[in-house]
């Protein structure tokens, strides 16, 4: 079960701050390509396409629950992500579950993590939207919201 608020933001900027300041560790600083896919089961399948620095570029498959909805705090089924290098087998296995081609993206991606947090901070290079997620442990996640979620005011 995924536990996450997400929500855009104006700056990044504070949010790497906050990490840096507190401990959390940089596991990993890509750009990312996505391609989602929907089914009428309200779920979906996302391929993600990591292109880091310094390294292979890799490519995963996962699943989650849809959720469409404006709240911050989402709380749903995901699984793990597999990673594949055979394209048409993944194409051929969405198109035989009943996925459909549902749009793409092309991101930047900083992941922070400390115990049972993930930070990961989104810049989309079409819409220059920039995006946080605070996820993973309840108890925890719930205590880092409290802490970060007036943060931009503090540099406005």
């Amino acid at each position: 079960m995924e536990y996450e608020y997400s929500y855009k933001v104006k700056s990044l900027k504070p949010y790497i701050e906050y990490c840096e300041k507190n401990g959390y560790e940089l596991k990993s600083d890509t750009k990312q390509m996505g391609y989602v896919f929907s089914n009428p089961n309200k779920t979906v399948a996302r391929i993600k396409i990591d292109i880091p620095k310094k390294g292979d570029t890799k490519k995963y498959l996962d699943f989650k629950d849809e959720d469409n909805s404006k709240k911050i705090l989402k709380e749903r089924r995901e699984s793990k992500a597999l990673q594949f290098d055979d394209e048409e087998a993944v194409a051929s296995i969405l198109e035989f579950l009943g996925y459909e081609d549902d749009g793409s993206y092309i991101r930047n991606r900083r992941v922070y993590v400390k115990g049972g947090v993930i930070f990961e901070l989104d810049y989309y290079i079409k819409s220059r939207n920039k995006v946080l997620a605070v996820e993973g442990v309840k108890e925890e996640v719930d205590k880092v919201y409290l802490e970060i979620k007036d943060i931009e005011s503090q540099y406005e």
